[in-house]
């Protein structure tokens, strides 16, 4: 298949109009255009009231090698072939494994782990320390409602993670040139996300959808002889050390005193397991602080972020929440700018620990 790119069309355009414009675009006759799918589509809302969008296409057409040739020689960069975004397994596990692998944790990073671990065929054990999500749930808004946190139970811990009470952002601005964005957009939709997420620039999931997607999502885990343990807080690694001096990870301890074993632990904690991060800087583990940014939540009333951005075209089905993002650059080095945009959404508190305060933004898409 090809890949044209930057293909541009009126915000109201009939399904016609794309096909007319690929036709266009390769100078190709109607009936050599044997079928298309839309791989990316954006918008550009600098012209306010003259909204366009902006497809990426997949292309089915018999003349695939001649366009190629003659975009190479016109150096063309917007027709290339449609690159292969099947997700690659590194690993299959062998028939008799000894130890199964632990993952700690089981927000975004654990679950995907977990899941990938058990396609490859590697059953692995899921520890965390918190509530599945349904209790989560409950937990959640108790403290919302009641003001009683659970330290244990709450937007940090339990299944699903932070993530799951949140804007459910599913882009990124790092490159990702093997496609690995893609494994995990295929997996929501399998969990039950819309399909619309492996086609939107700014795709995203809110809290009423990913309750249920995260059920579904480990019963997958469980089906392939996976299997999760809540309420299971890691306290320690298990250590030892070879004849030659080098140390070994062994399995975990956990609060409860007994003792899992394995060669393989993967650490999934997220940013809130302040106690875990203390245990493995005692343990000699080497970490490194990474730079952060202090700034503050602004809620805007959605409409008017609407209308500033797209003018008479605000409240548009194709267009969504509108966001926006500011970034200033001042004389001595510093910067000041806006991040983690909630659009549609509200700021919810998200403490996990007594006598601190957190907030985040929650979508309930």
């Amino acid at each position: 298949m090809l890949r044209i790119t930057d293909l541009k069309l009126p915000l109201d355009h009939t399904d016609a109009a794309l096909g007319a414009a690929i036709v266009a675009r390769l100078g190709i006759a109607a009936t050599e255009l044997t079928g298309y799918r839309i791989a990316k589509r954006s918008y550009d809302a600098r012209k306010r009231g003259a909204i366009v969008l902006i497809y990426a296409v997949d292309v089915d057409t018999p003349r695939e090698a001649e366009l190629l040739q003659r975009a190479r020689d016109n150096a063309d960069s917007k027709l290339h072939p449609t690159p292969d975004t099947t997700y690659k397994f590194v690993a299959k596990a062998p028939p008799q494994l000894p130890l199964r692998p632990l993952v700690i944790g089981m927000g975004p990073c654990g679950l995907f782990a977990g899941l990938v671990l058990a396609q490859m065929g590697f059953r692995p054990i899921i520890l965390e320390r918190g509530k599945a999500v349904r209790e989560r749930t409950v937990d959640t808004f108790g403290l919302w409602r009641r003001k009683v946190l659970d330290p244990e139970s709450n937007v940090q811990f339990g299944e699903g993670g932070a993530g799951t009470f949140s804007d459910g952002k599913l882009y990124s601005q790092i490159s990702d040139k093997q496609h690995y964005g893609r494994k995990v957009l295929t997996e929501f939709v399998a969990a039950g996300a819309p399909e619309e997420i492996l086609t939107v620039s700014k795709p995203h999931i809110g809290t009423f959808r990913l309750v249920s997607m995260v059920e579904k999502m480990r019963a997958t885990i469980e089906s392939l002889g996976g299997e999760i343990r809540f309420g299971q807080r890691v306290d320690d690694l298990l250590v030892e050390t070879d004849a030659a001096g080098t140390r070994h990870v062994r399995g975990v301890a956990l609060a409860s005193g007994k003792q899992l074993r394995a060669d393989h632990v993967v650490l999934a904690l997220g940013h809130s397991a302040r106690d875990t991060f203390a245990m493995l800087h005692a343990r000699g583990v080497h970490l490194e602080a990474k730079p952060f940014s202090v700034g503050f939540r602004i809620e805007h009333p959605q409409a008017v972020i609407d209308r500033a951005r797209f003018g008479p075209q605000a409240g548009h089905p194709l267009l969504g929440a509108a966001d926006y993002k500011l970034v200033h650059h001042a004389r001595n080095g510093r910067s000041v700018y806006s991040f983690c945009m909630c659009p549609g959404g509200t700021v919810v508190a998200a403490a996990s620990e007594p006598g601190r305060v957190v907030t985040n933004g929650m979508s309930q898409y």
